[in-house]
């Protein structure tokens, strides 16, 4: 191969190597630029995604804060509704000064009698119990005005009355072939008043009734003559 030929190819060779370094030299930049671009895109993608995140926490901070806000003002308004109600009528004061005993007794002494004769049976015992403890510590009441439950216990001292115009009904169950039974007396306002080995128990039932009707007549009388006295005030 002559020389020329030689050295023409050696320059070709050179040039395009040269051309190629040039051409990767040049990529290189844009790819780095590229890289560099999107980087920068994530990382203000990521800060925005934070920004908004601290956005929707406050929203939901302040939400909740709305909601204590508004339950603490509910609840006020409640405790200001509940002052302003006017409050449950209490039960009228009756006058017991000078009233007459009609009847006094424990537990008739037949239950007692009974229930000590069945504790034998061992199963009996609790309701021995409370028989003994009844005709010891209990006594019952009725006068001409109120009905009165007394318990003298030296763990339990207590006083149970009931004007007769508080009376609603009574009722009565007889037990030992009626000898004795058990009353219960149901009041106004939805109390009881229980009464268990009562003596005379049929006449005591008469007895508060006739007393209810005789006091609720006389109010009605009363109330009558106040009315009457009051338009002859006015005539």
């Amino acid at each position: 191969m002559p020389a020329a030929v030689f050295a023409d190819c050696s320059t070709r060779i050179s040039s395009h190597a040269f051309a190629s370094s040039s051409r990767s030299h040049s990529l290189r930049p844009c790819r780095l630029s590229r890289l560099q671009r999107a980087r920068t895109q994530q990382v203000r993608a990521a800060g925005s995604d934070d920004g908004d995140f601290d956005k929707r926490l406050d929203a939901l901070k302040k939400g909740k804060g709305a909601q204590r806000n508004t339950k603490r003002r509910q609840e006020k308004g409640a405790q200001k509704v509940s002052d302003s109600k006017p409050s449950a009528k209490k039960s009228p004061k009756y006058d017991f000064s000078e009233e007459q005993l009609h009847f006094e007794s424990g537990p008739h002494k037949g239950d007692l009698a009974v229930n000590v004769a069945l504790g034998a049976t061992l199963l009996w015992l609790p309701l021995t119990a409370a028989a003994v403890g009844r005709g010891a510590f209990v006594k019952y009441r009725f006068t001409d005005k109120r009905i009165s439950v007394i318990t003298n216990a030296p763990w339990k001292k207590e006083q149970l009355d009931a004007a007769y115009q508080e009376v609603d009904d009574v009722q009565t169950v007889g037990r030992a072939l009626g000898v004795w039974g058990d009353m219960v007396v149901t009041l106004k306002n939805g109390d009881k008043i229980e009464m268990r080995s009562l003596p005379k128990f049929m006449e005591l039932k008469q007895y508060i009734r006739d007393r209810r009707d005789a006091l609720a007549s006389s109010k009605t009388d009363s109330m009558a003559k106040n009315s009457k006295r009051s338009q002859k005030g006015f005539a």
